[in-house]
């Protein structure tokens, strides 16, 4: 499945830069990472960012992926679904930093088969990149990908917090003791970006 971009020139554009960019010290990886997107994805104007803003464009889960390139610590290249893309990480303090994180959005086994064994209402959730009340973390994940580690340092946390685009406001999936998800906290305009409408 092709990328959808608001922005067609920009994503053009976006490509030639690319291509300039790595022309510096990027590296080109022995063995590329291959495998398919664990979650749905945000790109913002070509790029997908570890910072994860919720809004606007999604790059579905289950896509295949190829990189192929690094660049200091923080970056990689290549396709998704086909499409040329830059994964970031912001909060990455080496390159080991990056390829961890790289490596779980990027997984070897197509998630797709697991989404399928969950309910309707929940599948119906996720491939709406959104979030309904009784969902585990595994589901939350595949739906709206990693909350930022500068905000949600441990996974087991009773709180996530995301940013949305929505007037860049905070909101926060709650989970109960038994691990799924008990509510939403934040501006109703952030609380819409994620909770799954039934």
């Amino acid at each position: 499945m092709k990328l959808s971009h608001p922005f067609p020139q920009a994503a053009a554009v976006l490509a030639v830069i690319a291509s300039v960019f790595l022309s510096g010290c990027a590296t080109k990886l022995a063995q590329p990472i291959t495998g398919y997107t664990c979650c749905n994805l945000r790109p913002d104007y070509g790029w997908v960012s570890s910072a994860n803003m919720l809004g606007g464009p999604i790059v579905p889960v289950g896509e295949p992926v190829v990189l192929d390139t690094v660049k200091r610590d923080r970056y990689a290249y290549g396709t998704i679904g086909g499409d040329y893309v830059s994964l970031r990480d912001d909060t990455a303090r080496s390159r080991e930093d990056m390829l961890r994180w790289t490596r779980q959005i990027v997984v070897p086994t197509d998630p797709k088969l697991t989404l399928a064994t969950w309910s309707p209402e929940v599948q119906k959730a996720v491939y709406a990149a959104k979030v309904v009340v009784g969902m585990t973390r595994p589901q939350v994940l595949m739906s709206l990908s990693y909350p930022s580690r500068n905000d949600t340092k441990d996974l087991n946390a009773s709180t996530w917090r995301y940013w949305t685009t929505q007037e860049d406001e905070p909101v926060d999936i709650l989970f109960g003791a038994d691990g799924t998800v008990t509510g939403f906290s934040g501006k109703p305009s952030a609380v819409r970006t994620v909770e799954f409408r039934r």
